[in-house]
């Protein structure tokens, strides 16, 4: 990671955001991955959730807000159950947590198929991450894109 990459980090604003897109990227990407690798088009789940294709459209974007009960939803249209598991982060740089003790250990069993350690784990470089931006920073403040 370059210092730039390691100061912007280390703001809070930009690190929240950062924090946020990767988790909504992550999410948006799983289910377009579930409806191309079961040959389901945006469409047909609009159906099955009895919501407009255009609402499907907004969600699988990251221009609407994905919750927790319509990720239920999209899971159970899929016939998959989606988990919750916390990781601990490798660097905690720029969270309001930076100062906290460690993890505790039992987020570790959480993942039994991790095959790494928490501590060895890094930020891929700042060019190497697609962030489909809805929010930005400005002047050190978090705004809608």
């Amino acid at each position: 990671m370059s210092d730039r990459d390691e100061t912007a980090f280390s703001n809070p604003a930009i690190r929240r955001v950062f924090e946020e897109e990767l988790l909504v990227n992550e999410a948006t990407d799983t289910v377009a991955g579930l409806l191309a690798s079961l040959g389901i088009s945006q469409k047909e789940l609009a159906k099955r959730l009895s919501v407009s294709p255009g609402r499907v459209s907004q969600v699988l974007s990251g221009a609407e807000n994905l919750t927790l009960k319509s990720l239920g939803a999209l899971g159970w249209a899929l016939g998959v159950r989606f988990d919750l598991t916390p990781s601990p982060m490798a660097d905690r740089k720029g969270t309001p947590a930076t100062d906290d003790p460690p993890p505790p250990a039992w987020l570790n069993r959480l993942r039994p198929e991790a095959a790494f350690s928490f501590e060895t784990v890094s930020l891929p470089p700042a060019g190497k991450i697609s962030v489909k931006p809805s929010l930005r920073v400005v002047n050190g403040e978090v705004r809608a894109a």
